[in-house]
């Protein structure tokens, strides 16, 4: 069996005392930097989901506000175009109502200027009628036969319905 001596126990001894200034001296610095280091990686690993859980927050916002900016956009444009229509429909009307006055307008000269050539015509007849009927006759009309003459002229002028 085995034999218990003294040797066996000092070194029994020299082990347990070993191990423990080793316990003391090595494997408690030992183990605190292992447990440092252990809560170091899991800070950094909690920080970095942190950090991703932030910029997942910070992305949807942006995106968010990008979408925000883009209707935004989108509306502008499209009350800008609207206006556009409403501006472009204005000034054709404009200028439809500046042409239909002035073709009002043309069509009011253009009548005054008729008549005028009516009434320089008919002078122009009554005299020449008026000539003719003299040299027909022969002798000097009066003015009394002149006027008669000239309006039975210009009635029949307008029985006739000349110049309208």
């Amino acid at each position: 069996m085995v034999d218990i001596n003294g040797t066996l126990l000092i070194q029994i001894l020299n082990f347990i005392v070993l191990c423990a200034i080793l316990g003391h001296f090595c494997y408690k610095p030992v183990i605190k930097v292992l447990d440092d280091r252990k809560n170091r990686i899991k800070n950094d690993l909690d920080s970095a989901a942190k950090s991703r859980d932030d910029a997942s927050r910070l992305k949807a916002s942006y995106e968010s506000q990008l979408k925000d900016a883009q209707i935004k956009a989108d509306e502008i444009v499209r009350k800008a175009v609207k206006e556009a229509e409403v501006q472009a429909q204005a000034q054709i009307q404009a200028a439809h109502d500046a042409i239909e006055k002035e073709k009002e307008n043309a069509t009011k000269h253009i009548e005054r200027e008729r008549k005028e050539a009516l009434d320089d015509l008919k002078a122009q007849f009554a005299a020449i009628s008026c000539d003719i009927a003299a040299k027909i006759i022969g002798e000097n009309m009066t003015p009394a036969m002149n006027d008669r003459f000239i309006d039975e002229s210009i009635a029949m002028l307008d029985a006739q319905k000349v110049g309208k």
